[in-house]
């Protein structure tokens, strides 16, 4: 496996109580999502200068920054009605959880002139990221409110979030150094 990848298992039925009140629940993994993320980017800079001058990614710093990719997944699977169970407070894989985020190994050798360019590289991928979270953000006001309404989010919101999540979580790993093909 070379790109990341995900799969998600939608609620046939939805709750509508933490439906209506998820962005209050999903306020504690905001704040600890927001110290992640820091130490996920101090780990990306140092982990960019490795590949740079090394062409390794430092297998430490490779686990870290992959199980914050895996909990910011499952944090924007929860806040936008993607999924109704509370995520973990890790970046560890749960085979039980409805949203698993397969991540390839770590390779011996990185290109250095991708991790060099990094910023540029993924330019197109943050442009065509950028429209398909517009329509994401519209859909998800529907999801909530169809949620609510019927306890159900129709099909094809759930594919257009599913579709949307996997470009995320490319633009994330090309972000963060953990792979280098779109």
């Amino acid at each position: 496996m070379d790109a990341p990848s995900i799969t998600i298992e939608f609620p046939q039925k939805r709750s509508r109580l933490t439906t209506f009140f998820r962005f209050l629940l999903a306020i504690p993994l905001f704040i600890f999502g927001y110290f992640y993320e820091i130490l996920a980017l101090i780990a990306a800079i140092v982990a960019w200068f490795a590949l740079v001058f090394t062409a390794r990614y430092p297998a430490s710093l490779y686990r870290f920054t992959s199980g914050y990719v895996r909990f910011y997944m499952r944090l924007v699977s929860y806040a936008f009605i993607v999924v109704d169970k509370y995520p973990p407070f890790s970046g560890g894989e749960y085979p039980d959880y409805p949203v698993q985020i397969a991540i390839p190994e770590r390779k011996e050798r990185y290109s250095r002139l991708k991790a060099f360019f990094r910023l540029i590289y993924i330019l197109p991928i943050l442009i065509l990221l950028y429209v398909l979270m517009l329509v994401f953000c519209v859909l998800d006001v529907l999801a909530w409110l169809c949620a609510l309404i019927a306890g159900r989010v129709p099909g094809f919101i759930q594919n257009y979030m599913r579709f949307t999540l996997g470009w995320l979580l490319k633009y994330e790993a090309l972000f963060l150094l953990l792979t280098e093909n779109y």
